[in-house]
């Protein structure tokens, strides 16, 4: 297998601490210290799709001059599967499920990014690759049993994995499509898509709250803080390298962002079982395995 480069290994640590900070964000962006709620998570995934339409606006504007008609869906995809519908379902179901355990999940990622590239983008694959998928998909049915039965609990879980789905369309939509189109672009067009029906939505639900509440302020630095890094940012490095290492492979940071996930978790008193922690472990050996190339 062939090493990865100084500049890889960085740029994979760095999209892992702030996508493993991402998470905790979210969580003080809905709650106060005391738990009680701030922020909607709808109001979490429309603020923080329109801040990072505007810190990257200036990309955009070149970008729009730069990029062909044949890409226009490609980028739709991107903003809708990649961002758009991703912010809304993690930021919903953060109001019910830790950040610790949403960060594991999370790594369900690769999985589905493999899942995907091999029913609609012609990737081929091998029986490591497959073990691996299984494994991983145990490894999440296990954290969720250990979350608890509750409806509530399987439901919210599920949206977290939806995300992951969509997140495997975006990447191997990068992969695949958009290798011609610089990351910068990629990241400030697809948001800034994302960011026309969020803006709409926000303006019809009460964020006087953010002046009023008490940590009105605190809840927004928060999404500040997350709009800025982790999704205006941590795009641009993550399609860059996507377009460097391929899919797979560029989805491989979710390793290590569970780590940084549940340790922000436990900073803030969240709580995790050694068997939901078990269990991470078995999703990361599937994720390990779906990374494996065929032996020879």
């Amino acid at each position: 297998m062939k090493s990865l480069s100084l500049s890889t290994i960085l740029t994979i640590a760095i999209l892992a601490f702030i996508w493993g900070s991402s998470f905790i964000l979210m969580k003080i962006g809905l709650k106060a210290h005391d738990g009680s709620p701030v922020l909607s998570g709808i109001q979490v995934a429309c603020l923080r799709m329109m801040i990072a339409a505007l810190v990257l606006s200036p990309f955009a504007y070149q970008g729009y001059k730069k990029i062909k008609k044949s890409d226009a869906l490609w980028l739709f995809v991107v903003g809708i599967c990649g961002s758009g519908i991703p912010a809304f379902l993690f930021a919903i179901s953060q109001q019910y499920i830790d950040s610790g355990l949403a960060g594991i999940l999370n790594a369900l990622t690769p999985i589905f990014t493999l899942l995907i590239g091999l029913g609609f983008f012609n990737k081929k694959t091998h029986s490591k690759q497959l073990l691996g998928m299984f494994i991983g998909f145990v490894g999440a049915t296990g954290i969720i049993a250990m979350k608890g039965s509750s409806f509530e609990n399987g439901v919210f879980s599920l949206l977290i994995i939806l995300a992951t789905v969509l997140y495997g369309i975006s990447v191997n939509t990068v992969s695949s499509k958009l290798q011609h189109v610089p990351a910068p672009v990629i990241s400030s067009i697809s948001v800034s898509i994302a960011a026309i029906p969020c803006s709409l939505i926000f303006l019809t639900t009460p964020y006087e709250v953010i002046l009023v509440h008490p940590e009105g302020v605190r809840s927004f630095s928060a999404i500040l803080t997350l709009a800025i890094l982790g999704t205006g940012f941590a795009n641009i490095l993550f399609f860059r390298l996507t377009q460097k290492s391929g899919a797979v492979s560029a989805a491989s940071v979710t390793y290590l962002i569970p780590l940084v996930a549940v340790g922000w978790g436990c900073v803030m008193g969240e709580s995790i079982s050694l068997f939901q922690m078990l269990f991470g472990l078995v999703l990361l050996t599937g994720v390990y395995l779906t990374h494996q190339k065929k032996s020879s």
